[in-house]
Formats: structure tokens, sequence, C-alpha cells
């Protein structure tokens, strides 16, 4: 075998002069998704390039079956399909309904179905219960299953491990289709069926569903639970090899390490079992569990029982993908806080119980002080809905900010989905490659690729940059983002939009403005100034905090009013308003990340240390219903964990590697990765540069470190620029990573949150290891210094020869 893939277009037209691919059907079970979505849109455009060079009989029409768990998935692809084909062939071409699909003008009908897996079909009438209800609904679906009664929990057990192990989802419904649809048109099997659903994360939902019956059911433990569990597994692999053996030429199945990629393994010494992988990892919700090692040990074993049964694996290596841009949309709320807000015993806020279909909204948070706040019952407001101009949509992992995917493609080095859906699409369509096999021995490990600039690319359209320069745009949502990664992106949105109302050019606005037409947030951005690294060099670091502290402590539009130029508004009474509707607007920017789930931190006039939150804290993934519930939260937690540390470290643990937004003017570093380890020493707190910087040399190269303050953020955010500052044209690449960030015209170094996190994240000792990561950034926030040692080598400048 050679180490080159063929070549793709000449396959192509030899599949086309033949014809024999013509009358094929191919199903992408998840079709609607990154990857899955992605590949059958491949596949559209492989046949119409094939129908270009050598075009079908009147009757050869390739049928794609895309498939998805929900209407809005199924709406969501239609929307993509349309807009796909209109940007290739222009609106008079739009594909035509014909039942439950489309025809294309190119004659090849994408077939849109809907299709779940279930481990326990009939399960979603307990998970959808209302408290007092489950253990009834229980009982009645036990029933279902023929347990009745007080049964014993043996025969529970046996009766959910018959139901789930006797379990063929993939095959049931290829057979129904195919016995519906195709049987009348002579076709037998399908050319190809693919995958596109994650089954790790697939079987950790249905393990939470299942823990969620068994504590509905006396005598069934978590032991049970792993045991069913395992059932499920089984059963899922049992089914694709009969989809393999019976109903299709070629089964690729497409699921992520768990992970994206991002842990080290370990040698081992010769004859000793591998070491568990080191998850690096500092940006998904699970990023501080334990589970998160296992999910990764748990995709390393789907990966071996699939393949050795003879189905492709394709291991994507990826966790995001680009479904589509959400242009000026609602963003529905994260659905473990929809989960929660259900099972809430009171409104968290008004409505909070009654939809399923919650929205994110923007509303004034909580202010109390972090230490010693006041016991009560609070309340939140609904407030205003949050539409972002454009929002990434990404399959099963929700909607991220431009901001948000720009971090993530570049810390993760992923593979884009286009290419991972071009590869499904090629082998389903042609086989797998002739002379460098994508699949040996039935697994593709799809690494870091240089295809991701694509992407980049893309997301580096003026459109999309200038949401991340706004200021007023979120910085971050609620998908798949850690809470640490979620507030560092909101600092820097923040700092923008201080820097935008200390630079607005309230002069700008007509004395007579027609307030019916006047665009607040238009007008912020057009008469305001972008924020760029030089300014950030010239900041003063008290006046900053100072006024940080007025923008972070903001209750109304006036308390904004210091932050802009002084001036007497007096004599023209409209362009006081506008200057308010746009201090008002800003304020709404203020207060999206509590209401998001990141809590806010700024120091009063009197040194006490306040914080900002809504009814969700993502750090600590609780619902908040007590004035003092973080407060509450952090000290039972510390008692509970038996952590030698003082509860001041605890507490500054989770401020600053939980992912609170710090705007607090000290710095506050951090050394380890979890509170389950003795924090006594590893979390340190200082007022000045030097110390700070003398701290941060001490640590171990290459080791994780987490930060938080504003005199960590502006010493990181300097220690960029003098590494930006370095790029020199007649260097050519070998300075890369240096050249990331974007210049505006007069050759300024421009802040983008995007790429400001990736370098953070690359700095703390979480970026993906490649082996050749050091082309993307160095360790620590300034480089070490390197010793002079002229002078002190033998025989040079004088030294003494020895």
């Amino acid at each position: 075998m050679g180490f080159k893939h063929a070549r793709l277009g000449p396959r192509l037209v030899e599949a086309a002069t033949s014809g024999e691919r013509y009358r094929d059907v191919h199903v992408a079970l998840g079709g609607t998704g990154a990857v899955g979505g992605t590949a059958v849109l491949q596949l559209l455009s492989l046949y119409e390039e094939m129908f270009a060079v050598a075009p079908p009989g009147d009757d050869d029409v390739p049928i794609l079956v895309a498939t998805g768990a929900a209407p809005e998935e199924i709406g969501a692809f239609t929307r993509r399909l349309f807009r796909y084909v209109e940007s290739l062939h222009g609106s008079a071409r739009l594909p035509k309904r014909v039942r439950r699909g489309y025809l294309t003008h190119s004659g090849v009908f994408v077939a849109l179905e809907r299709f779940t897996v279930s481990a326990l079909p009939g399960l979603d009438a307990v998970l959808a219960a209302a408290p007092a209800d489950r253990a009834e609904e229980a009982e009645r679906f036990l029933a279902t299953l023929g347990v009745e009664g007080a049964a014993r929990r043996a025969r529970v057990f046996d009766a959910l491990a018959d139901a789930i192990g006797g379990a063929r989802p993939f095959s049931s419904f290829l057979d129904r289709y195919r016995s519906e649809h195709l049987e009348r048109l002579g076709i037998e099997r399908y050319r190809s069926v693919m995958l596109g659903i994650p089954i790790p994360s697939l079987v950790a939902y249905h393990q939470d569903d299942l823990q969620f019956l068994a504590d509905q059911v006396d005598g069934l433990g978590p032991e049970d639970v792993e045991r069913l569990k395992e059932r499920f597994v089984l059963a899922l692999r049992d089914d694709l090899v009969q989809v393999q053996s019976s109903l299709a030429d070629i089964v690729l199945v497409a699921h992520t390490t768990g992970v994206g990629g991002m842990y080290d393994e370990h040698p081992g010494g010769i004859g000793a079992a591998p070491a568990h992988p080191t998850i690096r990892l500092g940006f998904a919700h699970a990023g501080n569990d334990l589970r998160l090692a296992d999910k990764q040990r748990f995709a390393d074993e789907l990966t071996r029982l699939y393949s050795d049964a003879g189905v492709r694996v394709l291991i994507t290596a990826a966790a995001i993908g680009v479904d589509e841009i959400r242009i000026r949309d609602r963003i529905p709320l994260h659905r473990s806080i929809r989960q929660a807000l259900h099972e809430a015993p009171v409104e968290v806020f008004p409505g909070s119980k009654g939809s399923s279909r919650q929205t994110i909204h923007v509303f004034p948070p909580l202010t109390v002080p972090l230490d010693d706040p006041p016991a009560g019952d609070v309340a939140f407001d609904k407030g205003d809905e949050l539409i972002p101009a454009f929002t990434v949509r990404s399959g099963e992992n929700g909607f991220f900010s431009v901001a948000n995917a720009d971090a993530l493609y570049r810390v993760m080095r992923v593979a884009s989905a286009s290419e991972l859906g071009l590869v499904l699409a090629t082998v389903g369509l042609l086989g797998d490659d002739p002379v460098y096999p994508w699949f040996r021995e039935n697994v593709c490990y799809y690494t870091e690729t240089d295809n991701a600039r694509q992407v980049l690319d893309f997301l580096a359209q003026p459109a999309l940059l200038a949401m991340q320069t706004s200021g007023m745009e979120p910085g971050a949502l609620q998908d798949l983002g850690s809470a640490k990664h979620q507030a560092e992106l909101h600092t820097l949105a923040l700092l923008i939009l201080l820097h935008r109302l200390r630079s607005l050019d309230v002069d700008a606005i007509d004395p007579y403005v027609d307030l019916d037409h006047f665009e607040p947030e238009s007008f912020l951005t057009r008469h305001s100034r972008l924020l760029t690294f030089e300014d950030v060099a010239a900041w003063e670091f008290e006046p900053l905090c100072a006024d940080l502290t007025m923008l972070a402590s903001a209750a109304a539009p006036d308390d904004l009013v210091g932050l802009t130029a002084p001036r007497d508004h007096s004599l023209f009474p409209q362009r006081r308003e506008a200057l308010r509707r746009v201090l008002a607007r800003a304020l709404q920017a203020v207060w999206t990340p509590p209401s998001l789930g990141s809590p806010l931190l700024y120091e009063s006039g009197g040194g006490t240390t306040m914080v900002r939150m809504g009814y969700y804290l993502a750090p600590l993934d609780q619902l908040v219903r007590q004035t003092d519930g973080l407060s509450t939260w952090l000290r039972k937690a510390h008692a509970d964990s038996g952590n030698p540390c003082s509860f001041e470290d605890f507490r500054d643990y989770h401020v600053t590697v939980g992912g609170f937004v710090d705007l607090r003017p000290g710095a506050t570093v951090v050394s380890a990765r979890s509170d389950r380890e003795d924090l006594t020493g590893r979390v340190a707190r200082f007022d000045d540069e030097s110390s700070l910087r003398e701290h941060l040399w001490s640590l171990e190269p290459y080791s994780f470190f987490s930060t938080s303050g504003v005199l960590a953020l502006l010493f990181r955010l300097r220690g960029l620029y003098a590494e930006l500052r370095e790029a020199m044209l007649e260097l050519g690449s070998l300075q890369g990573y240096r050249w990331q960030m974007p210049r505006d015209e007069s050759g300024h170094i421009l802040v983008v949150p995007g790429v400001v996190e990736a370098f953070r994240m690359v700095s703390e000792g979480i970026e993906k290891t490649t082996g050749t990561e050091r082309l993307d950034g160095m360790w620590g926030y300034e480089a070490r210094p390197v010793p002079d040692r002229r002078g002190r080598i033998p025989g040079v400048n004088g030294a003494a020869e020895t």
C-alpha cells in the first residue's frame, strides 16, 4: 500500500461513466447534524458532478435519506439544503417537495425522516412527569414490560435488560423504510448507511435516563445502571452488524473521542499496560468531571467493539461543526437548564415552569456580597429575549457565539465538518480508497488537518469579525464551552464595550435626532473605536479598574454616563434621550454574562467583593433560588470535600478555574486542576505585576494554571502584545502564530476575543497535543528570560581558559 490517497476526480469519472451508482440509496442516520448533514450535501454535490460528466437515464434517481430526531432538526437541515442549492444553481432551481422529501432539479431525491434511538421506548413519559407523579409513572412503564406490583429487584432488572438487549432501532427503521419505499423499485440493499449520531454521547444521555428511572425504582442502584448501559452498547453493536450483513453494502459509524482529541497518551514500559490518558481540556461542560476520562476510554472501547465486528468507524476527533449560521434568531435555553427549571419547586422567573421551549433572555441580575450575603428568597424578571446578530449552530453540540467557535477551532485544531462529511460521502459512494485506505482495519482516526483553515477563513468574514469586536454581542453562549471558557470571552467583550464607551463620539448624535429611527447599537459601533493592543498597552491600571467597576456595577443607563465624554445635553433633550438609549443597550450587554450563567465579580468602594448573578450559575451547574445560594454552596462544598485548604483557597479556586467574570483589581493564580487536590499553596494572590511575574515563572513549564482578576488580565494581554509585535515580514512564516491576530488598515493589532482566548488556553497549558503545538503559541504569559552567558563560556570574550 502507498502512503498517499488516490486522486478523487478520476474515481468520480470512472463511476459516472459506468453508471452503476446512479440508482443507489444512501442513508444518513443523524443526517441533519454537523457531520451527517454535511455528508448528505457532499453526496449531492458528488452526484451532480457525475451527472455533468455522464448524464443518467430518466429512471436513474439516487436517493439520499437523512434523519433527524425532531422537527426543528429537520427544518434546520431543510433550510441548509435550500440555501446550498440556491448558492450553486440560483433561486429558479430550488428542490421540489415530493412526499416526505425533495427532488433536486438535477434528479437526486433527498428524503427527510424522523428517527430517534431509545434504550427503552416509552421512557419519555417518566422523564416528563412532574416530580410528584414520577414513581407512579415508573410503575406504569414497568407494567408495559410485564413487571407489576412489588416485583423483586432481579425481576425488574431482567425485564429492563431484556427490553434493552432486544432493541434494534437501526435495522428496524431501515427494514421498514426499504419495505415501504424501495422494494417496489427493485432495490434490496442500501449502498451505504452512515451513522452520524455520536454513539458515546448517545449512550451517555441514555445512561442518565436509565439512572433517572432507577431513582424511581426501589432496589436499582448505579451498578445496575452500568450493566444496563453495557447491554445497550452491545445491542447497538449487534444492530449495526445486522445492518452490515443483511441491509447495506457499506456501514460507516462516525463518533468522536468524547473529548475532541484533547488528551495526552503516555508511553508505558516494555510489557506494561498503557497508562490512562490525561485529559487536556479546559472548555467542556465536563472539563472538571472525572467522567470525562471514562467517556474517552468508552469511546476507545466502542471503536474496538464495532471495528472488530466489521463496521467501519470514523473517529472524528472534532468537537464542533458549523451546520448553519442563525441570523438574528432567538436561542434555545440549554437542555439541562430547562430541565432544572422544570424540576424547581417554585417558578424562578415568571413562566419558567410552563414551557419546554424556553429561550435565553437578558434580565437585571441579583447583586449581593460574595462572602456575607443576606439570606432570603429571590425571584428574577424574565427580561428581554437575547437575539444575537449571528449564531453558529453545531449539530448535537448546540449554539455558539462566533468568538466561541473561533477559539475552539484554533485551539483544538479539529478537522472541519466539510472534510469529514466528504470522507463519509466518498467511501459510501465509491468504496474505500484503493491506494491508501481511509479505514485500515476498519478504523479511520481523522485527526487535525490544515483544512480547518477554511472554517477560520469563514469566521474571519467582515460581518462575523465585526460581531466579535462590537462589545455589544454575547462573548459566548451556553452550549459546549465550560464556565471558564465562557467567562474569559465575556470578560474580553466587556473590555471592548468599556473602550467603545470611553471613545464614543457623543457629539455625533444629531441634536434634533429622529428617535423613531435611531439605532443605538449601530450608533455605538459606528462612532467609537475598535479596541487594539496598542490601546491596551496605553491603559493606566487604576483608572481602568475604576471604570470597570463603574461598568460592572451599573444598575441603570445613567450609571454609565461617567464612562462617556462629559457633555451638557440640557438644551437638546432628543440628544440626551438618544444617549440614554445607547447606554441602555450597553447596560444590556453588561447584564448578558450573568444572564447566561457566568457570575460577575467586582470590588465595591469599601473593598467588599460583590457578585452579580442570574438564576443559573454555570460554574456550579446550580439554579439560584436564595440570595445566599452561592455562598452557601461554596461553604458546604468545602466542608463536604474534606479538603485541608482554607475556605478562602477553596472559594478562589472555583472563582479562578470554574469561570467567574472577575473584574476585581488584583490577580489570583491557581495551579491545581481539581478541588479534589489539596489546594494549600496552590492558590496565590497578588497586587503588583512584579510579584505576579515572579510567581508565574516559578510554575513548572507546560503545566496547567489559571488566573483571574484585572491585574492578571492586563498582564496577560500585554505579554501577548509583546509577542505579537515580534512579527516581522522578512522572517516569513517562522513566527507563524504571531500573525493570527488581525490588523487594521494602519497596522494596529485588533483585540479579537476568539483569537485571544485560543492564545490563553495555549499559554495556560491546555492546548491540543499534536507534537507541533509550539507553532500555535508559547506556554506562559511571558517568555522566561534566557540567561546571558557572555563572558562565562571559556575562551569567549576574554573568559579564562580551563
